[in-house]
């Protein structure tokens, strides 16, 4: 009995402390409401837990909070955390540890359930609505998706609304800038517009979309806090993605076009090539085409798209005639609901031989003009020899000429490698020269070309390979 009476003395002669608590803003929630879990606890040194999810769900952000009081000259603090998420589906929030002055406090589990929201009904303050202009459609066409909002005209509160679109896992929804007003008997309508397109072929099951009628705000304390707001639901929707017939990546309404700078080009030029589709549809889904072309060689780009085009770029440099083909296109036409197959037309190259140092050879097919058939046969015999002498001076200067040529042909390809602007320029003078120490320098060029690399290029290097080529020749 003294030893029971004992340990109650003690008890009361201990300080007590509050335990910590967990609490939320709603015990049951719509899909797509945003639950706040708190957890308290006075002390003056409070640690909470790190939280990632709550029974599976993400948190999406937290705040801190702390509130000081003094009440007959004793001073207490409590310290709060808030923790924000999204629950898909009823849970248990589970209890958590919290550590209060060097001591281990528990909070209570607390269990949420989700509730399936009511539809607004005809004569309803306020009424919110979805509709699609297509139940079913296929995989890369859009559909136009309208959101309608209906309120009263005999309210007089002016709350502000908020409309919350629910997101759909391989749908995606892009809301038009303007929306529209328009009015009835009853209520002041507000309309938004959408444009729907899928990522994936299925069905679809959309839930209702959330109209939030109030203002909701944080107090100075930080903590999370809302007027009261009103909620109301849309209808749900279902809709059916169809994939393309016949193993078709791409939905649209196209034109394709391939274009070139020359139809004539020297040995060792290139031809550029550039491929284009326009039109309206899903461009990031072409893929692009490769060339194959006996004789040649070719570089090609990666191909760039916008909202309404697509292209590709080629280089190709032949040593012969050669013929570009057709590049075929094949896709599902928005218009026609059916396959449809665009191409191009064959383009023919025409390749000329790089022109070289032609003799010069003259042909006398009649006399002197200053030569008299009826000289002495002295005179005329002279006149051959003055002929031979000129004759034989003519080749000196033309085997002078001929052998001062090539080093004239070396300056001036030198002035043009000083004068090249850009790698592309200076590879096109280059490529022709068919020097095998100028093989790395090409590769380089070709690299910062065609595929964005970014090797310096010295021109003085280039210049004496081929000074040094020359000399030994």
């Amino acid at each position: 009995m003294n030893k029971i009476l004992g340990n109650l003395l003690f008890l009361m002669s201990a300080p007590i402390f509050a335990l910590s608590t967990a609490s939320v803003n709603q015990t049951w929630f719509y899909p797509g409401d945003q639950i706040i879990l708190t957890l308290s606890s006075d002390g003056d040194k409070v640690s909470f837990p790190s939280l990632n999810n709550i029974s599976g769900s993400p948190v999406l952000y937290t705040s801190n909070s702390q509130k000081i009081s003094i009440v007959n000259n004793k001073r207490s603090k409590q310290s709060s955390k808030s923790y924000i998420f999204k629950p898909a589906k009823s849970l248990s929030i589970p209890a958590y540890t919290l550590m209060v002055d060097g001591d281990k406090q528990s909070t209570r589990a607390i269990e949420i359930m989700l509730k399936k929201p009511s539809q607004a009904k005809a004569g309803d303050d306020y009424i919110l609505q979805m509709k699609a202009d297509k139940q079913t459609f296929f995989l890369g066409d859009e559909i136009n998706l309208k959101v309608i909002f209906k309120e009263k005209k005999s309210l007089t509160s002016n709350s502000p609304v908020s409309i919350a679109m629910p997101e759909v896992k391989d749908l995606l929804f892009i809301k038009n800038q303007k929306s529209t007003q328009s009015t009835d008997d009853n209520y002041n309508i507000h309309t938004l517009s959408y444009r729907l397109s899928a990522d994936n072929f299925g069905t679809f099951n959309i839930p209702s979309a959330v109209a939030s009628i109030g203002n909701q705000n944080n107090n100075i304390f930080g903590d999370f806090s809302t007027t009261k707001i009103k909620k109301i639901h849309s209808n749900p929707l279902t809709l059916t993605v169809k994939p393309l017939p016949d193993a078709l990546r791409v939905f649209g309404d196209f034109n394709i076009k391939a274009s070139i700078d020359k139809t004539q080009a020297t040995q060792g030029k290139a031809v550029n090539l550039t491929v284009a589709i326009h039109g309206k549809g899903n461009f990031e889904d072409i893929q692009k085409f490769s060339l194959d072309i006996e004789g040649t060689t070719i570089y090609s780009d990666e191909a760039e798209f916008s909202y309404n085009q697509w292209q590709q770029k080629f280089a190709i440099v032949g040593g012969q005639d050669f013929v570009i083909p057709s590049f075929e296109f094949n896709y599902f036409d928005k218009i026609t609901q059916s396959k449809k197959r665009i191409a191009t037309k064959p383009i023919s190259i025409q390749i000329k031989s790089e022109k070289g140092v032609q003799k010069l050879i003259k042909k006398i097919d009649k006399k002197p003009s200053n030569i008299n058939d009826n000289a002495p046969t002295n005179n005329l015999k002279y006149y051959y020899l003055l002929l031979g002498i000129a004759i034989g001076t003519f080749i000196s200067i033309l085997f002078v000429v001929l052998k001062n040529k090539q080093p004239s042909k070396d300056r001036s390809l030198v002035n043009q490698i000083k004068l090249a602007r850009g790698d592309k320029a200076l590879f096109d003078l280059l490529l022709p020269l068919n020097m095998l120490s100028l093989e790395t320098v090409l590769q380089q060029l070709e690299a910062n070309i065609y595929k964005n690399a970014q090797h310096k290029i010295r021109k003085k290097d280039i210049i004496n390979a081929i000074k040094f080529e020359h000399k030994i020749n």
